[in-house]
Protein backbone atom coordinates (compact mmCIF):
# COMPACT_ATOMS: atom_id res chain seq x y z
CA UNK A 1 0.00 0.00 0.00
CA UNK A 2 2.87 2.34 0.79
CA UNK A 3 4.35 1.68 -2.66
CA UNK A 4 1.05 2.38 -4.44
CA UNK A 5 0.53 5.54 -2.39
CA UNK A 6 3.96 6.80 -3.46
CA UNK A 7 3.27 6.04 -7.12
CA UNK A 8 -0.06 7.88 -6.99
CA UNK A 9 1.51 10.85 -5.20
CA UNK A 10 4.17 11.12 -7.90
CA UNK A 11 1.62 10.75 -10.71
CA UNK A 12 -0.50 13.50 -9.16
CA UNK A 13 2.49 15.86 -8.93
CA UNK A 14 3.38 15.13 -12.57
CA UNK A 15 -0.27 15.48 -13.70
CA UNK A 16 -0.24 11.96 -15.11
CA UNK A 17 -3.19 9.64 -15.59
CA UNK A 18 -2.94 6.18 -14.03
CA UNK A 19 -4.33 2.77 -14.98
CA UNK A 20 -4.04 0.26 -12.15
CA UNK A 21 -3.63 -3.35 -13.25
CA UNK A 22 -4.10 -6.30 -10.93
CA UNK A 23 -5.18 -9.91 -11.05
CA UNK A 24 -8.07 -9.67 -8.59
CA UNK A 25 -10.91 -7.16 -9.18
CA UNK A 26 -11.42 -4.23 -6.80
CA UNK A 27 -15.04 -3.16 -7.41
CA UNK A 28 -17.97 -5.40 -6.39
CA UNK A 29 -20.14 -3.91 -9.15
CA UNK A 30 -17.78 -5.33 -11.80
CA UNK A 31 -17.47 -8.87 -10.43
CA UNK A 32 -18.81 -11.43 -7.99
CA UNK A 33 -18.14 -10.94 -4.28
CA UNK A 34 -16.04 -14.12 -4.23
CA UNK A 35 -13.64 -12.80 -6.87
CA UNK A 36 -12.75 -9.55 -5.07
CA UNK A 37 -9.34 -8.80 -3.61
CA UNK A 38 -9.59 -9.54 0.12
CA UNK A 39 -8.61 -5.97 1.07
CA UNK A 40 -10.29 -4.23 -1.87
CA UNK A 41 -11.90 -1.61 0.42
CA UNK A 42 -8.48 -0.57 1.72
CA UNK A 43 -7.03 -0.38 -1.80
CA UNK A 44 -10.03 1.55 -3.16
CA UNK A 45 -9.91 4.03 -0.26
CA UNK A 46 -6.32 4.75 -1.24
CA UNK A 47 -7.12 4.99 -4.97
CA UNK A 48 -10.03 7.34 -4.29
CA UNK A 49 -7.69 9.79 -2.54
CA UNK A 50 -6.20 10.57 -5.96
CA UNK A 51 -8.02 11.86 -9.04
CA UNK A 52 -5.19 10.61 -11.27
CA UNK A 53 -6.53 7.01 -11.30
CA UNK A 54 -8.79 6.64 -14.33
CA UNK A 55 -9.20 2.87 -14.63
CA UNK A 56 -8.52 -0.49 -13.02
CA UNK A 57 -7.95 -3.49 -15.30
CA UNK A 58 -8.26 -6.88 -13.62
CA UNK A 59 -8.81 -10.55 -14.31
CA UNK A 60 -9.68 -13.59 -12.20
CA UNK A 61 -13.47 -13.53 -12.77
CA UNK A 62 -13.55 -15.41 -16.07
CA UNK A 63 -16.91 -14.06 -17.24
CA UNK A 64 -15.60 -10.47 -17.25
CA UNK A 65 -17.33 -7.34 -16.02
CA UNK A 66 -17.46 -3.56 -16.11
CA UNK A 67 -18.49 -0.74 -13.80
CA UNK A 68 -17.77 2.89 -13.03
CA UNK A 69 -17.48 3.56 -9.31
CA UNK A 70 -18.70 6.58 -7.32
CA UNK A 71 -15.42 8.43 -8.02
CA UNK A 72 -15.60 7.91 -11.78
CA UNK A 73 -12.94 5.17 -11.86
CA UNK A 74 -13.61 2.57 -14.56
CA UNK A 75 -13.29 -1.08 -13.50
CA UNK A 76 -12.88 -3.56 -16.37
CA UNK A 77 -12.57 -7.25 -15.53
CA UNK A 78 -11.24 -9.04 -18.59
CA UNK A 79 -12.87 -12.19 -19.94
CA UNK A 80 -10.75 -15.34 -19.76
CA UNK A 81 -9.57 -17.33 -22.76
CA UNK A 82 -9.93 -20.40 -20.53
CA UNK A 83 -13.72 -20.20 -20.91
CA UNK A 84 -13.72 -19.91 -24.72
CA UNK A 85 -15.28 -22.56 -26.94
CA UNK A 86 -12.85 -24.35 -29.27
CA UNK A 87 -11.77 -22.17 -32.17
CA UNK A 88 -12.41 -18.89 -30.33
CA UNK A 89 -10.31 -16.73 -28.04
CA UNK A 90 -10.47 -13.81 -25.62
CA UNK A 91 -7.87 -11.10 -26.04
CA UNK A 92 -7.80 -7.45 -26.92
CA UNK A 93 -5.76 -4.36 -27.61
CA UNK A 94 -5.84 -1.30 -25.40
CA UNK A 95 -5.65 2.14 -27.00
CA UNK A 96 -4.90 5.06 -24.68
CA UNK A 97 -6.03 8.60 -25.48
CA UNK A 98 -6.09 11.84 -23.50
CA UNK A 99 -9.81 11.47 -22.70
CA UNK A 100 -10.42 7.71 -22.80
CA UNK A 101 -9.10 4.18 -22.92
CA UNK A 102 -10.49 1.91 -25.62
CA UNK A 103 -10.34 -1.86 -25.29
CA UNK A 104 -10.90 -3.51 -28.66
CA UNK A 105 -11.70 -7.14 -28.01
CA UNK A 106 -11.55 -10.28 -30.11
CA UNK A 107 -14.14 -13.08 -29.95
CA UNK A 108 -15.24 -13.40 -26.31
CA UNK A 109 -13.48 -10.19 -25.15
CA UNK A 110 -16.03 -7.36 -25.22
CA UNK A 111 -15.11 -3.93 -26.61
CA UNK A 112 -15.15 -1.22 -23.95
CA UNK A 113 -14.69 2.56 -24.21
CA UNK A 114 -13.78 4.16 -20.89
CA UNK A 115 -14.17 7.95 -21.07
CA UNK A 116 -12.82 10.22 -18.35
CA UNK A 117 -12.25 13.87 -17.51
CA UNK A 118 -9.10 15.62 -18.70
CA UNK A 119 -7.92 16.20 -15.09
Amino acid sequence: MEWLDGILQDATKLKQKVVVTCHLPLDPCATSEEALLWNCDEVMNLIHRYSCVKAVLAGHDHKGGYSIDSHGVHHRVLEAALECPPGTDAFGSVYVYDDRISLVGTDRMANTDMHFDHQ
